[in-house]
């Protein structure tokens, strides 16, 4: 398996983690640093594809970028819940 689509697949992971997390009412902190690690990991993901010489598409660097901005928005969303 390439380094990216392993950071692909524990970007999922992280995400599935961190929704069986809030839905148990586990501690914030513990939701918070899942969803970090997500975002770390498109970095990981964007850096990995441009070092393999992968263009991605626009719509795909965008589409990251979304991602990107929705875990911040769902941090913030979690510390205003808790």
């Amino acid at each position: 398996m390439s380094t990216l689509a392993a950071a692909w697949d524990a970007f999922l992971a992280a995400i599935a983690d961190a929704q069986a997390l809030d839905a148990s009412g586990a501690d914030a902190a513990a939701i918070q640093d899942l969803l970090q690690h997500a975002r770390e990991l498109l970095d990981i993901i964007a850096d990995e594809a441009a070092l393999s010489g992968i263009s991605l598409p626009e719509w795909t660097q965008k589409g990251l970028e979304q991602m990107r901005e929705r875990l911040i928005t769902a941090e913030s969303a979690l510390v205003s819940k808790h």
